[in-house]
């Protein structure tokens, strides 16, 4: 009998299916414990053991584990899901499973306790920032806020609830929307803290890291397209970065220096930041791997499929790690510019057929009603294409703004904001 690898939830992209096929790969069966399977597009496609339960308690996850399973029979535990790789880290230390330390990851979970830790670190850039929970302390600091600012709640993910602020009219009606917020998503209890902080300009970049046994690997640097303001919508990618070596020397140690002081020692990390006086300023941390198709990026770019490689990881297998980019790859997402209902969806079939589109994915269609997009959630598809020069990949993805979203009364052609 092969033994199981379980999973507790996955994400929504659609990295969380595939690794349910890659754990089959390696030879394991894949486990997914959830409290509501119809999240999930194509799930209903695979081959794999579905436990319907409550994954918000981590006490019946635990009693649900021992009833239905024997603990030889697991060979791990992992999540591809933000909102449940402290759940995992608890129970892998209650099961003796490979993982984080509870205190590490909760530590990530928390924005505002990463920007506490990281203070003082001299490789990196250090904003001012300020916790609020409540309207009251916002009151008490008004003087000390400088604008534009960034607001966002600090346990929250897919930039949702993060906005600039100009003025302290719009910070305060941010915060007391964030203050509200009781559950998530995944309706677990939110925090009722938002985190306000100074606000930097220039590129965004993410940093994609790999720990196994203590050692940190590097992986790459994707850039990062940004736009929607005052949201920031991540509306592509591409890797590895164009950047120079000089900013990959200064990305190298401070990353080092990041990790050392958040104690992280196992599995991957997605680190979103900038460079500021030579240093790098830390926008996020994410004890995960990257969202928005990234792994699947680097597989292209790379040949390393560091998706597999969590996976390798959680069951004691040693991921592979180290190739070199032979190629560029980037993700450009398909951005709904208006409100309304759809009417007619064109110009995909187009973009499938061109040499060096790798995937098309467009979840628009007549009748879906759509909002304008405030965060990751809203996104509508994306095309994912490689091209050994940087330049031809440009314009490949750009071939996304000829998908034509008509709406009823209205035509919106969907475009991004660079």
């Amino acid at each position: 009998m092969k033994r199981k690898l379980l999973f507790i939830e996955s994400n929504t992209t659609g990295t969380g299916m595939l690794a349910l096929d890659k754990t089959k790969e390696l030879g394991y069966d894949p486990v997914l414990l959830t409290n509501k399977p119809s999240r999930y597009e194509g799930l209903s496609d695979q081959s794999c053991e579905i436990v319907i339960c409550d994954t918000n308690d981590t006490e019946k996850l635990a009693d649900t584990i021992q009833l239905r399973f024997t603990l030889e029979d697991i060979a791990g535990i992992t999540t591809t899901s933000e909102y449940y790789i402290y759940t995992v880290a608890l129970l892998a230390k209650r099961f003796g499973w490979r993982g984080n330390s509870p205190d590490t990851v909760k530590t990530c979970r928390s924005k505002a306790a990463v920007r506490a830790l990281l203070r003082d670190t001299p490789e990196l850039y250090q904003p001012w920032f300020f916790t609020v929970d409540n309207v009251q302390k916002l009151e008490e600091i008004n003087q000390q806020i400088q604008f534009p600012c960034i607001v966002k709640p600090v346990d929250d993910s897919g930039s949702n609830q993060v906005v600039k602020c100009l003025s302290y009219e719009e910070l305060y009606q941010r915060v007391t929307d964030i203050l509200a917020v009781k559950e998530n998503v995944r309706r677990q209890p939110a925090a009722g803290v938002a985190l306000i902080e100074e606000y930097v300009e220039g590129p965004e970049y993410s940093v994609e890291v790999f720990s196994y046994e203590g050692r940190h690997s590097i992986i790459g640097i994707t850039d990062k397209s940004i736009g929607g303001e005052p949201y920031f919508i991540e509306t592509g990618h591409i890797f590895p970065s164009l950047s120079t070596d000089q900013i990959k020397t200064i990305v190298e140690t401070g990353v080092l220096s990041l990790l050392e002081k958040l104690d992280w020692r196992f599995g991957p990390c997605h680190l979103e930041i900038k460079i500021v006086n030579q240093k790098v300023f830390l926008v996020e941390c994410n004890g995960r791997l990257a969202g928005g198709m990234i792994p699947e990026l680097i597989r292209h770019a790379t040949g390393m499929d560091v998706l597999k490689d969590q996976l390798k990881a959680a069951v004691g297998l040693s991921p592979e790690l180290g190739r070199p980019p032979i190629q560029y790859a980037g993700i450009r997402f398909l951005i709904p510019q208006e409100t309304g209902e759809i009417e007619e969806v064109t110009g995909i079939e187009q973009l499938q057929q061109m040499p060096g589109v790798k995937e098309v994915v467009c979840r628009a269609e007549p009748g879906k009603l759509v909002d304008r997009i405030v965060n990751a959630y809203g996104r509508l598809g994306y095309i994912i294409a490689v091209e050994a020069d940087a330049s031809k990949l440009h314009q490949l993805l750009n071939l996304i703004e000829k998908v034509e979203l008509k709406m009823k009364e209205r035509v919106s052609v969907a475009k991004l904001s660079e």
